[in-house]
């Protein structure tokens, strides 16, 4: 007997609606890492072809050539940040929108990714005379659209992540309060 199977496009939709949280997760977390690696790593779009690396060559060769590493990984950093971060942003206004439960795993992991870069990383749209750690310059070094995408990027990430957080812990607060208790 033949069991039905769904089609590919909707076995495709229903697994990443399964695991979208995980999904944006792991490409935002990507993103920041990676870029965070390219960023403190020295390298500059102006060194794109050039081999940035100090360490010596491996025994192993790659199938990429060392110059090419550092533009590979910045160049897949940002678009699996933005993605990752657009995911995760989606969650909680479909959340939001429809009034279900917020997860509020995800906003505190936007909160944080979008207040972490406040306080970190923004002080490069300051005057770059007065950054005290170099990785700061290194920033502004990939241009002003780079610099203000991030940032901007960071306030809608902290805005979504605090207003779910909100609405969170009012839910959550109305369905435990102290009075619910007594009135038992």
């Amino acid at each position: 007997m033949m069991q039905y199977q769904a089609p590919l496009k909707l076995r495709v939709k229903d697994y990443f609606r399964s695991h979208e949280v995980s999904l944006g997760l792991f490409l935002a977390s990507y993103g920041v890492f990676y870029l965070t690696v390219v960023i403190m790593g020295g390298w500059s779009p102006s060194d794109w072809g050039k081999d940035t690396f100090d360490a010596p060559v491996s025994a192993v060769q790659s199938l990429i050539p060392r110059s090419y590493i550092a533009p590979l990984f910045f160049v897949t950093s940002i678009p699996t940040l933005i993605i990752g971060a657009t995911i995760l942003c989606a969650i909680s206004v479909r959340a939001l929108r429809s009034g279900s439960a917020v997860d509020e795993h995800i906003a505190i992991v936007l909160t944080a990714f979008g207040f972490a870069y406040q306080i970190v990383g923004a002080w490069p749209l300051q005057s770059m005379v007065d950054l005290p750690w170099q990785w700061q310059k290194q920033i502004m070094s990939f241009g002003p659209v780079f610099g203000w995408g991030l940032y901007v990027l960071s306030w809608v990430v902290l805005a979504v992540g605090g207003v779910s957080l909100y609405v969170h812990s009012r839910n959550y607060h109305r369905e435990h309060s102290d009075f619910s208790v007594l009135n038992e």
